[in-house]
């Protein structure tokens, strides 16, 4: 039985020095879904060796993706040595770099690597300049996108470079292409949360569903070091509804230390995938505390991480940048411990949000905390 969400690391056959944001870049590994479903959500992570070397100027990076027309790309981020959102970068529009040269990116990709009628170059740029780097570090691209409902085995390519695009100089781009993937059917079961939260000796586990589709049940997993995971526990599904379904599930009788959990989805016909995976540090917090959204900036759904050290009920609004309310993400009680909420800003324009975290203890303590979030579609 194969997972729908079976992953593929691929470790590119010919590669190529790059000069990059002010230093040599390695494309050392490709690490793309195998398969995915029609509509999915999928990231794509680029493991990139950089090799620093003495630039005075400072550099905008760009990336280009390689995708069917019918696909979206979410969010396109640098983590690690060097970390930077990337914003989209108009076909039509020059690099930001000062003097830059570059105009039409998505046609000079094309004209050197043609996508056919099908495919098209989407392009993103560093949202700074960065100056140099001196030391070798690691560097993550992640690359967020969304299928379409089209099926079949479809090839992606990435590419990356600095500001300064020359082809005729293969050191100052580096390019993977035919990263193959299988897009299937549509998706059986849309998961709109998983969540968890911690209670006396046990980790309450709560997720909803906006439809489902042949859908037989939940097998519970557990780890205790986010690798080998064992069944816990099942709960059945609603099989076929267009209706918003909630579950929960309580693990009960634990010790203290982290522990980590995901939802394993069963269709009727035996085929299966995973959602993703929540961590629970199973101790309680000795003061109330709010983590930054991540990721931020997102496209649409982002995740809200608070703690509490008492039982307490809590309100997370959001306002809009000019202090409407837009929306009361929560409204709940949550015990002790530390909690993880997925909000989902689909139906919200692109913008700066402030989302405010209210929460009065069982013992009178009470707590307001404010967070900027930004969406962008």
């Amino acid at each position: 039985m194969q997972s729908r969400n079976t992953m593929v690391t691929a470790v590119i056959a010919a590669i190529t020095v790059a000069v990059f944001l002010a230093g040599c870049f390695i494309i050392v590994l490709v690490n793309q879904p195998s398969s995915a479903l029609g509509g999915e959500q999928i990231t794509t992570t680029l493991t990139v060796s950089v090799e620093g070397q003495s630039d005075a100027n400072p550099h905008y990076g760009i990336v280009g993706i390689l995708i069917p027309n019918d696909w979206t790309i979410d969010s396109v981020y640098f983590s690690g040595g060097y970390t930077d959102y990337m914003t989209f970068l108009h076909p039509d529009s020059s690099d930001a770099e000062p003097g830059g040269q570059v105009d039409f990116w998505a046609d000079s990709l094309e004209g050197r690597y043609p996508s056919g009628n099908d495919y098209m170059w989407v392009v993103y740029q560093s949202s700074q300049s960065h100056a140099t780097l001196v030391d070798t570090v690691d560097v993550t691209l992640s690359i967020i996108m969304t299928t379409a409902l089209t099926q079949g085995d479809f090839d992606i390519g990435y590419f990356v470079t600095n500001a300064s695009l020359d082809f005729s100089d293969s050191t100052w781009y580096d390019v993977s292409l035919n990263n193959q993937i299988t897009i299937s059917g549509v998706v059986p079961v849309e998961l709109t949360s998983f969540s968890a939260s911690v209670g006396k000796n046990e980790v309450r586990l709560n997720w909803e569903t906006a439809s489902e589709t042949n859908n037989r049940g939940f097998e519970i997993e557990r780890s205790i070091d986010n690798s080998k995971f064992s069944t816990i526990g099942f709960v059945h599904g609603k099989g076929t509804t267009t209706e918003s379904s909630k579950y929960n599930y309580v693990d009960k009788n634990l010790t203290g230390g982290f522990y980590y959990y995901r939802l394993k989805q069963i269709d009727l016909d035996g085929r299966y995938e995973y959602s993703k995976i929540v961590e629970v540090n199973f101790s309680v917090p000795t003061e109330y505390r709010v983590s930054q959204n991540y990721p931020n900036p997102f496209n649409p759904s982002t995740s809200i991480e608070f703690a509490l050290p008492v039982e307490a009920k809590v309100i997370i609004t959001l306002y809009n940048s000019i202090g409407e309310k837009v929306a009361e993400i929560t409204n709940a009680e949550f015990n002790a411990g530390r909690h993880i909420l997925d909000f989902n800003a689909a139906n919200l324009s692109s913008g700066t949000y402030i989302y405010t975290v209210s929460a009065e203890g069982i013992d009178g303590s009470r707590f307001v905390q404010s967070n900027k979030m930004i969406l962008m579609k």
